[in-house]
């Protein structure tokens, strides 16, 4: 172990490879260094020495102080980082949590059970392996290129949450200070870049699967449906789809890999969209970080509750994002458009609400001839139909019913009426004379023969209401006119 007089003269000989020195001065916990700097290498000089000095043990900071330029050297804190058994751990438990909400997901778009094989393995296949093909290729973009500016960073840390996405996203812990605008920006860009070029395909392959074969959306409870970003409905317009159309499990996938992309964008704190931000604006993104914190509170106030958690990650991160090592070297114009090209993809996939509950609207509507007349002959029997369709957002349970007390006036006229059967998509219970019930889905219906016989040889003409009661839901009546000659 070295003197403090040769570690000192060590540094200082380090430092002089790369910036003339001109002044030392000693503190406990700090050396610094004045120096003469050349603008036009500065940026690749300090890179190199922070290079040979890192691995040392030693973190340097570059800085200007009444035109003066000053190297401020002190020793990089020990810290201890979790094994990588922790990354396996998480990964794991979240592909699990992915997969139970994939299998969610499945059994509410093809109608089966969340526990059957099929929601599983579809759930899977198309749902929990984009979404973790997205986070994950996302968090390797910011490994990959800190390992490219020599800066280290842990692997992916994928964190599980429940469903309906299964996951809270993915980090990667950065063990060494960023040391330049430039790293700062490239770091932080690189994430959502090639996330965002994960989950374009991905959102067209899911559109592609919805347009080939759509599935009309059923309401179930109140449903939980995401809203659209501008990028999202761009790729839709690619692809015809129904307006009420089901969402497919891997357009879900893409729709959530485009919203982190956006979220990851916010230009606050530690976040990707921080790390830009700071990277083109320097010190004055701290106010473009306070902003985005009160827009996110605004929005968690009076639009989206969800948004208050968010603000309040940001601020226990930190608002005001730390300077890199070298905070001198600006950024060029190649690097601003790349903080211009950040600020587009974060508008186009941003959303304020994300998603909403849709609540059930149970409704149903008789369709018959206006004004519906039964002309029955005298001592004969004659048919007639009505549909009954579901107009709502939901499964329409529907009973239909003779009224007692005008079968009872109609058999005092000669009249019976009954129900003979229905024909169409709907289920349920078998016809009675005077009622059933049906099930109807979505945009179903079902066409009801009843008939009416006449036993006497007067004319009679009776209204004969018909009525539908819903089991969670309205009850309306269809007036039918017999007339018998």
């Amino acid at each position: 172990m070295l003197s403090p007089e040769k570690e000192i003269e060590d540094l200082k000989s380090t430092v002089a490879r790369y910036f003339p020195v001109y002044e030392v001065r000693v503190r406990p916990e700090v050396l610094t260094f004045f120096v003469h700097v050349e603008p036009a290498t500065l940026d690749n000089s300090f890179d190199e020495m922070r290079r040979q000095l890192i691995p040392r043990g030693y973190v340097p900071f570059i800085t200007r102080d009444k035109g003066e330029h000053i190297v401020l050297i002190h020793r990089k804190p020990q810290a201890k980082f979790v094994g990588s058994q922790v990354n396996v751990v998480m990964l794991a438990l979240t592909i699990i949590t992915t997969v139970i909400a994939g299998a969610m997901l499945w059994g509410a778009y093809d109608d089966i059970d969340m526990f059957d094989i099929r929601s599983i393995a579809f759930g899977a296949l198309f749902f929990a392996f984009p979404l973790m093909l997205i986070l994950g290729i996302h968090e390797m973009g910011h490994f990959i290129t800190a390992k490219k500016y020599q800066v280290a960073a842990s692997l992916p840390f994928f964190v599980p949450s429940i469903p309906p996405l299964g996951t809270f996203g993915a980090v990667i812990s950065m063990r060494d200070p960023i040391p330049s605008r430039k790293a700062l920006l490239d770091i932080g860009i690189s994430g959502p870049l090639y996330g965002l070029a994960v989950a374009i395909p991905v959102t067209l392959i899911g559109l592609f699967l919805i347009s080939r074969d759509p599935r009309t959306a059923v309401v179930v409870g109140g449903d939980a449906v995401a809203l659209p970003s501008y990028l999202y409905e761009f790729l839709a317009m690619f692809f015809p789809l129904p307006a009420d159309a089901r969402i497919h499990p891997t357009a879900f996938a893409g729709w959530v890999g485009l919203f982190v992309t956006a979220l990851n964008l916010l230009p606050a704190g530690q976040l990707d969209g921080g790390h830009v931000a700071r990277a083109v604006l320097g010190d004055r993104a701290k106010y473009l970080s306070y902003f985005t914190i009160l827009t996110m509170l605004l929005l968690g106030l009076f639009v989206y509750e969800s948004w208050l958690i968010i603000a309040l990650f940001i601020m226990l991160l930190g608002a005001k994002h730390p300077p890199p090592l070298n905070d001198i070297t600006k950024l060029g114009l190649k690097r601003k458009a790349v903080g211009v090209v950040a600020v587009v993809v974060f508008l186009a996939a941003f959303v304020p609400r994300p998603l909403v509950i849709v609540p059930e609207n149970p409704d149903f509507a008789f369709e018959a001839p206006t004004p519906f007349t039964v002309n029955v002959t005298s001592g004969t029997n004659t048919t007639a139909n009505f549909t009954i369709a579901n107009t709502g957002n939901t499964y329409a349970y529907i009973t239909v019913k003779l009224r007692s007390a005008d079968i009872v006036n109609l058999r005092n006229a000669n009249l019976t009426v009954m129900f003979l059967n229905y024909t169409g998509s709907g289920f349920n219970e078998t016809v009675n004379s005077d009622n059933f019930t049906v099930l109807l889905t979505l945009n179903q219906s079902v066409n009801v023969t009843f008939s009416v016989n006449s036993s006497g040889s007067n004319h009679v003409e009776f209204v004969l209401p018909v009525r539908g009661d819903m089991e969670f839901g309205p009850t309306k009546e269809l007036e039918v006119s017999i007339s018998v000659t």
